[in-house]
């Protein structure tokens, strides 16, 4: 007879038995101990999903996520925070934000301001106290203090001159920095920088006869060119270096005129010469290194090599206004037959006429850039394109004094304040070109 099996004994509870406390230890072991593996299982997979988190985060990935947050903030406070500026005279100035066309506004701070002109992405001012460069966002990018008592300023890309007319010192400066101080022996009447660190000074030497100096970059004489009668009044050169115009205010039969040379800076002698005779040379530009546009009180000529033409003629009209750019030129006429009638004219990279259009009001000054031209009035500015369509306004009470027209602002002179507002925007229609050549 075969063994019967062992079954397990059970337990009964008893009627004065507790059935959760009187459970048996071996049970409560087992069950505790099952307990404690599960848990251990869950923090397991917790713990290694962390790690495949975090495997997944890079170190280029926590600084590309850090640079974001960095310029994230930089916009916000750039558009909806006011601040401060440092200037060149060691005083803070303050610019303001605003939700509407006139964008932002700096102080000068100065009781004169000499020039005023486009760098960068906004704008350089030259006061009594010094050399200011504002960027677009109306911060100073950068400030240098000067002592000249009769500062100007000539620029060339990125490189910038700043010299004391009708004294002998001056300053040559690169991407806002200063890399070379010079001093002349002679007093300096003008100056023509290119943007290959060669450049050209006008003087006046003791004699009071003007001469001509070109140099290199490191300040030493390339050739020295002397003026053959009358004074020189401007100088030009060409992008790279290569060749100076020179105007040069004359009298004859106690008639005023006016004479253009063009020299080679290997050659110390003009090799053409331009007379305009009842006429005076309010400005020169190289459009090409052959091409020079020359605006005088009553014309505006073109210099091709050897050879000159007229491109637009006055009438009865007079200048009032003229600036070039890059791209185009434009000069402001007015004829006095009738009030506040003024001519704008723009020009062609090649020197041509491209359009005339009227303007209405006192025209104050004029800003001409690569994609259009304002117009500064007493209080308010027009924007036009480069096919004369009126394509921008701004208006405001303050007085205006000059403009300079950046990419797609605008930067108001307005007594000591400087006003920026969008070029293009809040116009109208109804202006007409009056005068175009075939596009």
């Amino acid at each position: 007879m075969k063994d019967e099996e062992k079954k397990p004994e059970l337990h009964v509870v008893g009627e004065d038995e507790n059935p959760i406390t009187e459970i048996p230890d071996d049970s409560k072991d087992k069950r505790n101990d099952e307990r404690k593996r599960k848990a251990a299982r869950f923090l397991k997979k917790i713990d290694s999903s962390r790690v495949k988190n975090t495997a997944r985060l890079s170190p280029v990935a926590y600084a590309v996520i850090i640079v974001l947050i960095f310029v994230f903030v930089y916009v916000i406070a750039d558009l909806c925070s006011g601040g401060f500026l440092y200037t060149a005279n060691g005083r803070f100035v303050s610019f303001l934000t605003k939700n509407s066309s006139q964008e932002f506004s700096v102080e000068t701070n100065a009781d004169t301001i000499y020039d005023f002109e486009s760098y960068g992405n906004g704008f350089v001012m030259l006061t009594e106290n010094g050399i200011t460069y504002v960027k677009k966002s109306g911060n100073v990018s950068s400030s240098q203090q000067l002592t000249y008592s009769s500062p100007s300023l000539e620029i060339n890309d990125d490189r910038v001159v700043v010299y004391d007319r009708g004294n002998n010192s001056y300053l040559l400066m690169r991407n806002e920095n200063i890399y070379s101080q010079q001093k002349t022996d002679e007093r300096i009447i003008d100056f023509a920088l290119s943007s290959k660190d060669n450049y050209a000074i006008a003087v006046r030497d003791k004699n009071s006869k003007s001469v001509l100096y070109g140099m290199d970059a490191k300040g030493k004489v390339i050739f020295q060119w002397n003026c053959p009668h009358g004074y020189i009044t401007d100088v030009v050169i060409t992008s790279s270096g290569g060749k100076v115009a020179v105007t040069v205010l004359n009298a004859e039969n106690a008639v005023l005129g006016s004479t253009v040379y063009v020299l080679d800076f290997e050659y110390d002698s003009a090799y053409a010469q331009f007379d305009y005779k009842n006429e005076t040379v309010l400005g020169t530009k190289f459009i090409t290194n052959k091409k020079i546009q020359v605006v005088t009180d009553k014309n505006v000529y073109l210099i091709s090599g050897k050879d000159q033409k007229i491109v637009y003629e006055y009438g009865t009209a007079d200048i009032c206004f003229s600036d070039f750019g890059e791209k185009y030129s434009a000069v402001i006429t007015k004829d006095y037959s009738h009030d506040d009638y003024y001519l704008l004219s723009l020009f062609s990279k090649t020197g041509k006429l491209k359009y005339s259009v009227p303007v209405n009001g006192k025209v104050r000054g004029l800003s001409v850039s690569d994609k259009s031209v304002s117009v500064l009035f007493a209080d308010k500015t027009e924007t036009y394109s480069k096919w004369g369509k009126l394509v921008g306004s701004a208006e405001e009470i303050n007085h205006f004094d000059d403009i300079v027209l950046n990419g797609n602002y605008m930067y108001v002179l307005s007594a000591d304040t400087v006003l920026r507002y969008p070029a293009y925007g809040s116009v109208s229609d109804s202006e007409t070109v009056i005068e175009e050549e075939t596009r």
